[in-house]
């Protein structure tokens, strides 16, 4: 019984103590203006996403090469138009077309689409104006002839901001 009480004391002690909030959070960034300007492939990995550990493989070398720039991302956040310089590596997105995000509020993922395809790129990290990475993630898929999609692996693209 006098444990109770003397939870309830620390207790009533704690919630009283509170310190008293002061202060405005201020207003949310723009996500789309975050986007703003050029990016630029620092880093890829390979999630393998059938192993139990969904162990991450390091494969930058296959975009990031000695004596070759890599590929370069400009986004325009007034028109929501990008051009891409594509370097070593697959390009997925070509080298020109407009872009948006699944939700301006509270994106999950960036879309590209161009003259000839439409990518949704899933959000690792989404970029204030100031922040200078982002983490786009590409994931992969096999179907079989039953229509079963089943992920194979996630393709992870570090880039940063030039």
């Amino acid at each position: 019984m006098k444990k109770t009480i003397l939870y309830l004391a620390v207790g009533a002690a704690l919630i009283t103590c509170k310190p008293k909030l002061e202060g405005e959070l201020g207003e949310a960034f723009s996500k789309v203006e975050g986007l703003n300007g050029t990016w630029q492939i620092t880093e890829f990995s390979q999630r393998d996403e059938n192993n139990p550990i969904k162990e991450v493989r390091d494969l930058s070398s296959f975009y990031i090469q000695d004596g070759i720039e890599s590929t370069t991302i400009t986004f325009n956040s007034s028109n929501m138009t990008y051009t891409a310089v594509p370097g070593p590596g697959k390009n997925y997105i070509g080298t020109e077309g407009s872009w948006h995000l699944d939700n301006n509020e509270a994106p999950t993922e960036l879309i590209f689409e161009n003259v000839t395809d439409t990518l949704s790129m899933l959000l690792g990290s989404m970029p204030r104006v100031f922040d200078t990475q982002l983490d786009l993630e590409l994931p992969r898929f096999c179907i079989d002839a039953s229509g079963v999609k089943t992920e194979t692996v996630t393709y992870i693209f570090q880039i940063s901001r030039q």
